[in-house]
């Protein structure tokens, strides 16, 4: 038998398998980074919030705070004592925490700052302010109020606060928010792990039956639980699970019947594509011997018993060496070799075959009535057929026909018991191994000219020991049929 094509082989177990990646760490993932995305535009929108209303807070405390100051200062500032002023602003320091310094401008330009503050905002230089305190539009936190006295102006005062207590409270707001986001994501990973993992499972479990129906498990079943889209598929791949072993099933009963290669057309394509073409084939008959007076003389049970007995044995023999039993007519049996299966030594293997045949009739030993052993008669010949579609539109026979089958046919015909009959011409296509015993030439009814015929026997210890392993595969029932790659040389 051929080696296996070990580069492809290695090819094929070189092939790298993309790494899995399961369903239910796609969902978590998908899952926790979503919360993670939506925690945090949340938390943006929250802080937000939160420092509008702390800035509005802190501007009613500074517009209250601020107009205090500058009532205090509008004496002191008319009357331009700016010892007074400084006692009051730095009081106003010391009481308000809050406050990091403060900046005072007076009417004829002169300015001065307090506190531990950089006045480096252009905008302190050019400010203007009005009679109600407002905050600037600067980076830092100022509240800046004009200071007027009857009417007046004597100067502006402006005072920034700090935003310590926004950064503590943002810092705690943070810590809380990033605390509960990390509950929230490992609560909904667990959850979405869990009952992604319960989704997975039937899905997985698909995953494996489908695997086993791939290599042709059809009795696999799934069972049905929910009620839900994945319950549907699972219920939708039972039904169609039973469908393929009904379809396999009426497959191998119609292959009990028909050619295997139409049957294989009909069921993978839809429809048979086979023509009518030529084809060198090997054509081996085989029928009982006195098969009348057999059928006359014993109950047609049982001779339906013996016939289904050898035919049995037969059919494994005729596989075994490649080819295809076309038909049985009656008590014989016709098959053929090098179609629908190729075999380039299919004179060869029709021989080995007619051989096997003879020595299993032997072995299965029954007898007739009369005592004799029931025996046949088996004709080969290789030539030329037509193969295709035989007979009306509405009852065909794909099968072979032509002046090979027939000779084949008369070769059995003029043989003896357990006798491999052929031509001179088939047997020179037989190779080495075999001896030919000429018994002359031969008038076929058919044939113009006398043919030369004869029957054959193995010489070649091989082909002996082959026929011997194909006799003992025969009758072993527990072994598939088609056991041609199990042992020997064929």
């Amino acid at each position: 038998m051929p080696e296996p094509d070990t580069h492809i082989q290695q090819n094929i177990e070189q092939e790298e398998t993309p790494p899995r990646f399961p369903i239910r760490w796609r969902w978590t993932m998908l899952v926790s980074l979503t919360i993670s995305v939506a925690v945090f535009a949340v938390s943006l929108i929250i802080l937000d919030m939160e420092r509008n209303a702390w800035l509005d807070s802190q501007s009613a405390q500074a517009q209250v705070m601020v107009e205090r100051l500058g009532d205090e200062l509008k004496l002191p500032m008319l009357a331009g004592s700016k010892v007074e002023v400084d006692v009051i602003v730095s009081s106003f320091l010391q009481k308000v925490p809050a406050v990091l310094g403060a900046h005072i401008e007076y009417a004829d330009g002169e300015d001065q700052h307090y506190g531990n503050i950089s006045v480096d905002d252009p905008l302190l230089h050019k400010m203007t302010a009005k009679n109600k305190t407002m905050r600037l539009p600067v980076k830092h936190l100022w509240f800046v109020k004009k200071i007027e006295y009857a009417g007046t102006e004597v100067g502006i005062i402006a005072v920034r606060y700090s935003e310590k207590a926004w950064e503590e409270l943002a810092s705690r707001l943070v810590t809380r928010m990033i605390l509960i986001s990390i509950v929230v994501i490992t609560l909904a990973s667990f959850a979405v792990y869990w009952i992604a993992g319960r989704m997975s499972k039937p899905i997985e479990a698909l995953a494996s039956a489908a695997e086993h129906v791939a290599f042709g498990d059809y009795s696999i079943r799934l069972p049905l639980t929910g009620n839900d889209e994945i319950t549907d598929a699972t219920n939708q791949f039972n039904n169609m699970v039973g469908e393929l072993a009904h379809k396999e099933e009426i497959r191998d009963i119609f292959g009990r019947y028909l050619n295997p290669k139409l049957v294989a057309e009909v069921f993978d394509e839809g429809v048979t594509q086979s023509k009518n073409t030529r084809q060198e084939v090997t054509v081996l008959f085989a029928d009982m011997v006195s098969f009348t007076s057999f059928s006359e003389s014993t109950s047609t049970e049982e001779v339906v018993d013996v016939l289904n007995q050898h035919f049995e044995v037969f059919h494994r023999i005729i596989d075994y060496y490649g080819g295809h039993v076309d038909k049985y007519i009656g008590d014989a049996v016709m098959a053929v070799f090098n179609h629908p299966h190729e075999d380039t030594q299919h004179a060869r293997h029709a021989a080995k075959a007619g051989l096997a045949m003879t020595k299993a009739c032997s072995k299965l030993g029954i007898l007739r009535q009369s005592g004799e052993p029931v025996a046949f008669r088996i004709g080969i010949n290789s030539g030329q057929v037509i193969v295709g579609n035989i007979g009306a539109a509405e009852r065909l026979e794909y099968t072979v026909i032509g002046n090979a089958v027939n000779m084949a046919s008369r070769m059995g015909g003029i043989g003896e018991a357990n006798e491999i009959m052929l031509t001179r011409s088939t047997f020179n296509a037989l190779g080495t191994g075999f001896e030919f015993n000429s018994i002359g030439e031969k008038s076929i009814k058919g044939i113009r000219q006398p043919v030369e015929c004869g029957s054959i026997k193995a010489t070649d210890g091989k082909i002996q020991t082959n026929i011997g392993h194909a006799i003992a595969l025969a009758f072993d029932l527990t072994l598939p049929s088609d056991v041609r790659q199990i042992v020997g040389e064929i």
